[in-house]
């Protein structure tokens, strides 16, 4: 068979050629045994042959005249096929015959003869099909090239009624294209693309015939990544200039610059009938930008413009970004916007989403690839690092409604993403009065006022996206039943402050929502819609006399006991460590020793802070420091150099383990504790600067050795920086309140193991390890060390650390925040498809009550 992209012939039996060959051999065509023909026959059959070539050649009304433009019904289907597999056959006495009875020849003969010329095989091209309209050809993607362009353009010329051509990634140069258009320029085409081919300055001159006509039908025109130049974009802009027919225009992908866009700019001004414009992936930034804005400020009829992935952003002084929001604040007919990847910095995203403000009529923008995002409501949002370039291959023309979108990023687009109007209704005994507000998922479950109707009931209409809304209502601060919904309980649940109105902010925990299908009126680009884009959402104004939630008080909270380190106990806390240290035993000037001695009060916080995290890592239930753990911390601050080398760090442990007095039950002897932590530095000071001469004082070097090495290290280890900004706060208290019962019963079943009889209940080290194991902290987040920092840092501070052992014993409240610790570390979310170090990054960055939350939901009995 003969093989085309759109047709399917029979197999020839035998070729003309091979027929010929046997004419020229009479011997093939006679059998030797039969006798010889009289030349009276021989005359007769002469007369026959003329007589049958005669009858074939003229005109006939009783058969039919094939190979002629009057005999083609359609180029569509079987008997089209079957035309032009005759035309094949027949091709020298169908020729023959047209050009002895001056017949126009059909698109299959005049195709076939171009190719019989050019010696090329007989691809349809289009020419003949198996289904489709007869009036549209769509042959993107066959790889034509120039040579069959021109067998091409002979059988297209003859197609009558031809509205629709699609060339596109055909292979054609500028003389096959310039060929193809030369010969459709009296078609009545309403839709043309050349997009993916090479065409210059002549193809550009036939196509500028076709559109500069009175008579024009074009509606589209696809001229994407065709290599056109900005001169020859000009001269197209000219002739579109008085063209009424026009309705969409595509010259992305071209390289365009300013000289195109000046002349893209003149074109929106006077031209009144083009509808959609595509210019992505150009080079239109700067002046070009500012140009073609500033033509669309003054056209009114434009409805759908992509200019993504032009680089117009990040430009110094903002003048591209005021021009595209002066533009979006003035034309109120666009509805379809895509600006998307142009690098707009979050001020240009600023200006932009103040000129849309008021826009109330354009329904999509996409700005994906700049510094913001957008709402449910269509408002310009700028943020940092919004854009995500890793998924950018993959986006959607907005102006080519075939191109599948393969980026699952939402864009928040209206008309793309088939957004639809609805309306949602609540009524119930109940509700008394104002106010009701709707939470749905798509705004984050943020509070929105509902009108009361007539009837009782609260209503809303909102835009919403496709498929399964999510939402609830709320009726003073608390969860409101809608019977027309469906209800759905949260694995985890929403706990979050939501501001209902000005000054009124209510932290409350959601545990079911309800659902239902998207239902309601389609937003498309024309149609009339109660929810316009941008339009903010309603204000309650109470009473004078409303009620006012009181602020979230501490000395209400469940942390209200929990005893922090104060002036004064720092200073008790010192003065212990001062008194059993053997500092004022080897500094002999008395001057020295005070001054030494109130250094080390002022950065005695940092003192005990660091002690406290490195004691942590003896991984014994008795706090201190082991030698190896303290020789990190001096490389950590680069101490151990050629002033000071291990071997003097050698003589100083073992001078600052030489207990002051005996019966200190809690020196493990062979470590540090905390006195002894602070008199070694004293020491290493001593040796690096003193003995060496740099230093005159001890205090002079305690100070230098605080200045050059351990003040970069030590304020990392400060533990009221994490109580401060991460747990001591109302949405932890809430947490800790409302799953007070479970963790009444945590603290219960892991304490008391070493609790003496008479003694309070107090949770040790090895218990709080076994709960960590059990409710299953300890992951690829948290090592098993990290579980004896909790338990550490959550304890409050005791004067006496040495000859009693308060500071080992976890009280309930010391629980709360060892618990809180251990699950932030922890992070118990799912990965989600990021990479390791986005994933580590992402859970530290979700709020500790809800990490504590999804921890205490695990737990079994919680």
């Amino acid at each position: 068979m003969l093989h085309s992209r759109n047709s399917s012939l029979p197999l020839l039996m035998k070729s003309p050629s091979r027929l010929k060959r046997k004419a020229k051999n009479p011997k093939k065509f006679y059998s030797p045994q039969k006798s010889p023909i009289h030349p009276r026959d021989s005359a007769r059959n002469e007369l026959n042959t003329a007589a049958i070539t005669e009858r074939f050649l003229l005109k006939s009304q009783k058969s039919k005249m094939r190979g002629t433009i009057d005999s083609v019904p359609s180029a569509v289907g079987v008997e089209a096929r079957l035309d032009y597999f005759d035309s094949f056959k027949n091709l020298p006495k169908l020729s023959q015959r047209n050009n002895y009875e001056q017949l126009e020849d059909s698109p299959n003969l005049a195709y076939l003869n171009q190719l019989q010329a050019h010696h090329l095989m007989p691809k349809p091209f289009g020419i003949v099909r198996r289904e489709g309209s007869e009036t549209k050809l769509d042959i993107h993607g066959f790889s034509m090239g120039d040579y069959y362009a021109d067998a091409f353009s002979e059988g297209i010329k003859r197609v009558h009624g031809l509205e629709s051509l699609n060339l596109k990634s055909n292979r054609l140069t500028e003389r096959g294209s310039a060929t193809i258009l030369s010969k459709i320029s009296n078609q009545k085409l309403k839709e043309l693309s050349l997009a993916e081919n090479k065409i210059g300055m002549k193809s550009v001159d036939k196509i500028v015939e076709i559109v500069d006509k009175f008579n024009s039908n074009l509606k589209h025109l696809n001229l994407e990544n065709t290599g056109i130049s900005n001169v020859a974009v000009s001269k197209l802009c000219d002739a579109l200039a008085l063209n009424r027919q026009l309705t969409r225009l595509n010259l992305a992908r071209n390289n365009l610059g300013e000289i195109a866009c000046r002349a893209i700019s003149k074109l929106l001004r006077v031209n009144d009938s083009i509808k959609r414009l595509d210019l992505h992936w150009n080079c239109i930034r700067d002046e070009g930008a500012i140009s073609l804005f500033n033509g669309l400020a003054e056209n009114t009829n434009l409805r759908e413009l992509d200019v993504s992935w032009n680089s117009m952003g990040n430009n110094p002084i903002q003048s591209v970004a005021s021009a595209v929001g002066d533009a979006l604040k003035v034309h109120l007919n666009l509805l379809h916007i895509d600006l998307s990847y142009n690098y707009f910095s979050i001020e240009e995203c600023k200006r932009i989403g103040k000129g849309i403000q008021n826009n109330h009529s354009l329904l999509g923008i996409h700005m994906s690839g700049n510094d913001c995002m957008l709402n449910s409501r269509g408002f310009i949002i700028p943020a940092q690092n919004i854009a995500k370039y890793n998924q950018s291959h993959f986006f959607q023309r907005i102006i080519e409604p075939n191109v599948k979108n393969l980026n699952t990023e939402k864009s928040m687009c209206w008309v793309c993403e088939k957004w639809v109007e609805m309306e949602f209704y609540i009524k119930s005994d109940e509700i008394l009065d104002d106010p009701v507000f709707l939470h749905l998922e798509c705004d984050e479950w943020e509070p929105d006022l509902m009108i009361k109707q007539p009837d009782g009931g609260f209503k809303l209409i909102r835009a919403v996206p496709p498929g399964e809304v999510k939402f609830f209502f709320t009726y003073r601060g608390k969860f409101a039943k809608s019977s027309n919904y469906k209800l759905h309980s949260l694995d985890f649940p929403i706990t979050k402050e939501f501001e209902f109105w000005a000054k009124h902010k209510e932290f409350i925990t959601i545990n079911t929502i309800q659902s239902t299908p998207s239902s309601g009126k389609l937003y498309k680009l024309y149609g009339n819609f109660d929810t316009k884009p941008r339009i903010p959402g309603l204000i309650y104004k109470p009473p004078d006399d409303e009620y006012i939630k009181p602020p979230w008080d501490f000395n209400t909270s469940i942390f209200k006991d929990y005893i922090f380190n104060s002036q004064r106990l720092l200073n008790d806390c010192f003065e212990f460590d001062w008194r059993h240290a053997r500092i004022s035993n080897f500094i002999k000037d008395s001057n020295d020793r005070s001054s030494t001695k109130e250094i080390l009060r002022s950065y005695y916080s940092f003192f005990k802070e660091t002690y406290k995290y490195l004691a942590s890592f003896s991984g014994s239930e008795i706090f201190s420091i082991g030698s190896n753990i303290f020789t990190d911390f001096l490389n950590q601050c680069g101490i151990i150099d050629s002033l000071y080398e291990v071997s003097d760090l050698g003589v100083n442990w073992n001078s600052s383990k030489i207990q002051k007095e005996k019966g200190q039950m809690y020196n493990p002897g062979s470590a540090l504790v905390r006195y002894e932590f602070m008199e070694i530095l004293v020491r290493i000071a001593n040796d690096r600067y003193v003995r060496t001469k740099i230093c005159p004082t001890y205090s002079g070097a305690i100070q230098k050795l605080l200045n050059d090495h351990l003040m970069q290290i030590m304020p990392q280890h400060n533990t009221e920086l994490w109580r401060k900004e991460r747990y001591i706060c109302e949405e932890v208290d809430v947490v800790y309140k409302a799953k007070k019962a479970s963790l009444d019963w945590l603290y219960k079943k892991y304490s008391g193991k070493k609790t003496l009889p008479g003694q309070k209940n107090f949770m040790c080290l090895e218990e709080f390890r076994q709960l960590c194991n059990d409710v299953g902290l300890l992951n690829d987040n948290m090592a098993a060390r990290e579980i004896d920092l909790c338990f550490s840092q959550a304890m409050m501070s005791q004067v006496d650390e040495i000859y009693k052992k308060r500071h080992i014993e976890m009280s309930f409240i010391e629980f709360l925040e060892a618990f809180g610790r251990a699950c932030d570390l922890s992070s118990r979310f799912e990965n989600g498809g990021n990479s390791p170090g986005q994933t580590i990054r992402l859970l530290r960055e979700r709020p500790l009550y809800e990490k504590i939350h999804a921890v205490l939901k695990s737990i079994n009995n919680c």
